[in-house]
């Protein structure tokens, strides 16, 4: 049996919880709960995944029980829904991640449940170096329609967005027929103009893939990528706040230029989060994992992925921009369910329920998990 007194962070109330052999049996209201105890029904939901622990979704040798193996390391540190992200590649690596994603989630529950989405991230972005970040080279190209349809017809339902450079030779007919099929078009590692950004908005784009990432390492104070997307009130921006992908500045800053409704935090978690610091080949890059979590390519100043889980992503957010925790954890839950047409059931809590919420409590350096309850087993 579990029982548990906290803010509940998606109602702001407080609730006494009982769980018993998986279930909820008891939810009540109370007045007592202990200062900095919460708890968020459904987990957190991080919609920029690239796998962790050497496991990569983009990855030749890429197998079912890796899929899940990164699905219990995301659930042990809070995050109960992901959007696996499959990054610039051949398009047979594509092709073959999305078949082995689709067969996991068809055959693990747990996987499916876990996965509620997939990310094509490329390969349609920015040549130049710097937009580019650590994306290959020789893998990027035209925007191209009929290699969407093949991705669209591969992921059996589950692609939800792409991210795709403005400036990409047509970006804009892309754009308007991935729409149509219901599929979210994002505007990231791209070097484009006001006027390429304000036509891919025209054409339906309407959120930015981590934005303040995927652009020169120095930019024009007043011409640049970020403020165009950061001024369409109707792009929603990804945003990473683990403290080295983006400063506490502008952390700041786009909380203010953005509303609460319009900001969805992710990880954009490398594939070797969760492994010893040290340099190593990632094919035929080398990259570095530091002390801090931080993954670059090594030798450079451009970051090839991070290394802090969600939960601590959202905290970062509150103390950056100034924000209480509650309506931190809006970001990472009710925005991704709302952009995405996630299952919104999965975020309340019922007697009688299988249990699937975690619980925290604040501490001097963030936050220690009580309980991570994933369809009914605690997996902490």
């Amino acid at each position: 049996m579990f029982e548990f007194k906290g803010l509940n962070v998606l109602d702001s109330k407080s609730y006494s919880i009982v769980v018993e052999d998986g279930i909820i049996t008891s939810l009540t209201e109370c007045h007592d709960a202990p200062k900095g105890s919460f708890f968020c029904p459904g987990g957190l939901i991080d919609t920029q995944v690239n796998g962790c622990l050497g496991y990569n979704y983009t990855g030749e040798d890429l197998s079912v029980d890796q899929v899940r193996q990164i699905c219990m390391e995301l659930a042990r540190h809070g995050t109960l829904q992901h959007f696996a992200t499959i990054i610039t590649s051949p398009k047979e690596r594509i092709l073959k991640s999305l078949d082995t994603l689709v067969r996991a989630i068809e055959e693990d529950d747990f996987v499916r449940r876990s996965i509620t989405g997939i990310h094509i991230e490329g390969n349609f972005i920015s040549r130049l170096d710097g937009p580019r970040g650590a994306h290959n080279l020789s893998y990027v190209r035209d925007a191209s329609i009929e290699e969407f349809d093949l991705w669209y017809e591969h992921s059996k339902g589950y692609l939800k967005y792409i991210t795709i450079g403005a400036e990409s030779n047509g970006a804009e007919a892309l754009i308007r027929h991935a729409v149509k099929k219901g599929v979210v078009v994002s505007i990231g590692h791209t070097g484009a103009t006001r006027e390429q950004i304000d036509k891919a908005a025209e054409a339906g784009a309407t959120a930015s893939t981590h934005l303040g990432n995927g652009v020169f390492a120095k930019l024009d104070r007043f011409e640049n990528p970020i403020w165009p997307q950061l001024r369409n009130q109707k792009f929603t921006v990804g945003l990473i706040a683990d403290g080295d992908h983006v400063t506490p500045d502008l952390v700041w800053v786009i909380s203010r230029c953005k509303d609460s409704d319009h900001i969805i935090l992710v990880s954009d978690l490398h594939h070797c989060a969760g492994l010893e610091p040290g340099r190593r080949m990632d094919g035929p890059l080398e990259i570095e994992i530091f002390k801090d979590a931080a993954v670059r390519v090594a030798g450079t100043p451009y970051l090839a992925g991070a290394g802090v889980h969600l939960l601590r992503c959202t905290y970062n957010y509150a103390r950056f921009s100034q924000t209480d925790p509650v309506q931190a954890f809006k970001l990472s839950t009710i925005n991704p369910i709302r952009k995405y047409n996630l299952d919104p059931e999965r975020a309340v809590l019922k007697v009688g329920k299988k249990a699937e919420f975690i619980a925290f409590k604040e501490t001097d350096k963030g936050y220690d998990l009580q309980a991570v309850y994933a369809d009914g087993k605690n997996v902490l």
